[in-house]
């Protein structure tokens, strides 16, 4: 298929403005951030850890396309507040694994809340038809997101919640 440059363009445009809406203005993730000290990204990382279980650090590093050392950081800091354990795998000592704690688990539950409390307030303003089309074009955005970037992953990964 060959795309115009402006249909190109204005895919970019849209992609540029609308993520950030949603996590402001909807999602209202900055006072999350404000109200409990941690970052989207490291909420996002607690997510990925918690929904696909333990993973080594590589693991985790390649399902969010960021470098194994830059996850260091984010990582020691979700440890120290408790968040995260890092343990050593058995089979392997070389390997650290990465798992979800109870407190870890916690701040996410209150996450969903927060999330699903924003989310509500904002489907408010819709009609029934409205949020039935939104959850369809959602689903299907997810499912062409995952295509445009999966390189042959696993299968299952269809269904990656990152």
């Amino acid at each position: 298929m060959n795309l115009s440059k402006k249909i190109l363009g204005q895919i970019a445009e849209n992609m540029l403005s609308i993520f950030p809406m949603i996590t402001k203005n909807i999602l209202k993730k900055d006072e999350f951030t404000e109200k409990y000290g941690l970052p989207p990204r490291f909420i996002h990382i607690l997510h990925v850890v918690d929904s696909f279980g333990p993973m080594s650090i590589s693991e985790l590093a390649r399902r969010l396309s960021i470098s194994a050392p830059n996850m260091t950081p984010v990582l020691d800091k979700l440890i120290s507040e408790g968040y995260i354990d890092r343990i050593k795998d058995e089979s392997d000592r070389r390997i650290s694994i990465i798992k979800t704690t109870e407190k870890g688990k916690w701040l996410l539950e209150l996450h969903m809340q927060w999330v699903n409390q924003n989310l509500g307030k904002s489907l408010e303003k819709l009609s029934e038809d409205e949020i039935e089309e939104l959850w369809y074009l959602l689903k299907r955005l997810k499912k062409l997101v995952v295509k445009m970037i999966s390189t042959g992953q696993q299968k299952g990964d269809e269904e990656i919640n990152v």
